[in-house]
């Protein structure tokens, strides 16, 4: 009797353990990622992802679709491009999209949900997004659920350290008398827009940008900066030679451009205003009329994963979304790498410059460019 009661006891422990090891397993099948799960089910399958010409477009193959062709063993056809991207888009039939997955900046992502071309993001298949820094978790893109933010591009002061004999920490540097005449800016009427409005003391941050008095005191501060600038640029190609050849020691560009030059040996260096930077951001969407939506979002997941995020900024010099990644040493202070910095980043409002685009194009034209040397 003593011993059935035992054997009985036995019995019903084994059976708790065998639940107890099969509720873990559960758990543990539930909880795994869909990074590290099996991606040789899509072996053979393709899709069509776009990514920024330039330097850029190496970068993304590397950090990116290399490895997750070589994980998976589908075929991911890289379509680099700028402004053309929305010209195929809409030349294309609704069931027969250019691409499967779009990276859009905030300009092309208006641009594309203005004409409905973009299908809702299937959350659950990007559990990688957990990861995302909260302050790019409450844009427009991700809370309506049809872009995963994923990367993008700081633009601040840049300058030749042994050129002039200051450190530059402010965006009203630009304005100081050891660089006048050795200053190049960008052409772009939005570009200035944004940097005079830093400079300006009237409103915080770019808040001038939102009325009538703002904008005119941003339009005041440019036309005053305007004679001291030897050259507003056509391409960031264009600015880095200016530096090359001594002509320029102080300017305004992008991070990842920079960081690039850097690595090359050029003698240049960047630095994040005390007032904070303006930036870019850039989602990735899957298209209305995707051929394979489940081998799109397991991609998208891919390049939000930590480990291929520190991939790409550890050669491309621009921000990513993943607050795991680990950004060069180089970078650190330079590219937010923590929620309190992105929350110092203004980033551009494209609806505000798409409604009077033309009217501060032109007036760019008149009062600014018209002034300079």
């Amino acid at each position: 009797m003593v011993k059935t009661v035992i054997q009985q006891k036995e019995v019903e422990m084994k059976r708790k353990g065998l639940f107890l090891v099969l509720l873990l397993l559960f758990i543990g099948i539930a909880t795994t990622p869909v990074s590290a799960a099996d991606l040789t089910k899509f072996k053979g399958q393709k899709i069509t992802v776009t990514c920024w010409s330039g330097p850029y477009t190496e970068d993304f193959k590397k950090a990116y679709v290399e490895p997750f062709m070589k994980a998976s063993g589908a075929v991911v056809v890289v379509s680099p491009g700028w402004a053309e991207f929305m010209a195929k888009i809409k030349a294309s039939p609704e069931d027969k999209p250019p691409y499967d997955v779009f990276m859009a900046d905030g300009w092309n992502y208006i641009a594309a949900m203005n004409i409905n071309r973009l299908q809702p993001i299937r959350k659950e298949n990007i559990p990688n997004a957990a990861d995302i820094y909260p302050e790019l978790l409450k844009r427009e893109a991700w809370v309506k659920g049809y872009g995963v933010p994923f990367d993008g591009g700081i633009y601040l002061p840049i300058y030749v350290p042994d050129k002039i004999k200051f450190t530059p920490t402010s965006w009203k540097d630009l304005t100081r008398a050891e660089v006048s005449g050795k200053l190049s800016l960008d052409q772009t009427f939005y570009y200035g827009l944004y940097a005079s409005a830093f400079i300006s003391d009237k409103e915080p941050g770019v808040q001038e940008l939102y009325s009538k008095e703002g904008m005119d005191e941003v339009f005041r501060v440019s036309a005053e900066l305007a004679p001291h600038v030897k050259k507003f640029y056509k391409g960031g190609a264009e600015l880095l030679q200016l530096i090359k050849t001594g002509e320029v020691n102080m300017g305004t560009y992008y991070s990842g451009g920079t960081f690039s030059e850097m690595n090359k040996g050029t003698n240049v260096k960047m630095v994040f205003p005390d007032e904070g930077a303006v930036a870019w951001i850039g989602y990735m969407t899957v298209m209305k009329g995707a051929a394979n939506r489940d081998l799109a979002e397991a991609f998208i997941n891919w390049c939000i994963d930590p480990e291929n995020q520190t991939r790409f900024a550890n050669i491309n010099g621009g921000w990513v979304s993943n607050q795991k990644a680990e950004i060069a040493p180089a970078l650190v202070g330079i590219v937010p790498s923590s929620n309190e910095e992105f929350t110092k980043i203004s980033f551009f409002d494209w609806d505000l410059l798409n409604e009077q685009w033309g009217e501060l194009e032109e007036r760019w034209k008149k009062e600014v460019l018209s002034k300079s040397k």
